[in-house]
């Protein structure tokens, strides 16, 4: 019904999700950001330290958030684990953000 033309050089929105930069960006931080939230949850809800799943996803996610450990220093632990890791998901979102714009403009 309303077509609009293109001029030379536009990038449609199909150009701009099939940016393989973008969608290595985006698989990336999904994978940092699961790990992490999962530990969060594992943590909060007390998950067996001794499963070795459990073990595993708490050392990617210690590894992914060493920059922000006792960034913050409540005295619950739990609530410590959640904030902190919580910033490192916010920053790891924000940066993630800001590349996918920077690699769409390339």
């Amino acid at each position: 019904m309303f077509e609009r033309e293109q001029t030379p050089g536009m990038v449609t929105s199909r150009a701009r999700r099939a940016n393989p930069i973008v969608t290595v960006i985006r698989a990336v931080v999904t994978v940092i950001v699961v790990i992490i939230v999962l530990h969060i949850v594992l943590f909060v809800f007390e998950a067996n330290p001794a499963n070795d799943a459990v073990d595993t996803i708490a050392d990617w996610s210690d590894w992914l958030t060493r920059w922000a450990k006792d960034f913050f220093t409540p005295d619950n632990v739990k609530v410590r684990v959640t904030v902190n890791c919580g910033l490192a998901v916010l920053v790891y979102l924000g940066v993630a953000a800001l590349l996918e714009r920077l690699a769409r403009r390339v």
